[in-house]
């Protein structure tokens, strides 16, 4: 299993990769935002896990900016160890950051939080919410352990052409999303 995982990994991040060829591109991760705006109900209260963005990623930063208008509060992960759950940290406009475990950006003051909504960066997606990610296990067991303790949302962000038709091999500790946001529309897996 896992080495088929690891062949659609590397497929899907060369595709990925080539998909910032587009002229489009740079206008994706606003499109990406406005549907999340009219899609996710957001209260006052509501904590919500952004990641920062590597490489081909969906750039989340206007969706970001634009929740760090509305007050909304915004956390980033802290990366613990291959397979084990992420931890949260308060980020802000002027929050300090430094590069953590593998070279992507964390708060420096790791001011515990837990998240409400988990954005959730992905190399492909099914139709059936499950997701390819990089392989390291950390939002499968953060995930997992969250949804133990209250209810949440599991949200992918990523390109509409990351959808795959087929479905994903799974394994028993892989978590399925709720909804996956695109610069098109909103996929909501919930039953």
């Amino acid at each position: 299993m896992t080495s088929e995982k690891n062949d659609i990994r590397q497929y899907a991040k060369r595709h990925r990769d080539q998909l910032q060829n587009n002229p489009d591109w740079p206008d994706w991760a606003d499109q990406a935002a406005d549907v999340f705006f009219q899609s996710i109900p957001l209260t006052e209260q509501t904590i919500i896990s952004a990641y920062f963005p590597v490489g081909s990623e969906l750039d989340v930063s206007p969706l970001v900016e634009r929740l760090w208008q509305k007050d909304h509060s915004v956390c980033l992960p802290i990366i613990q160890g291959s397979g084990k759950p992420l931890l949260f940290a308060q980020w802000e406009k002027t929050t300090a950051l430094e590069k953590g475990q593998m070279g992507i950006f964390e708060p420096v003051e790791k001011l515990d939080v837990t998240p409400d909504i988990l954005i959730v960066p992905l190399l492909a997606f099914d139709t059936q919410g499950n997701r390819i990610g990089y392989g390291q296990g950390h939002y499968d067991a953060t995930i997992a352990e969250l949804r133990q303790k209250k209810s949440i949302l599991a949200i992918g962000m990523a390109y509409a052409e990351q959808a795959v038709l087929l479905a994903l091999p799974t394994e028993p500790h892989d978590q399925k999303l709720d909804f996956v946001v695109t610069q098109q529309r909103i996929f909501d897996f919930r039953r």
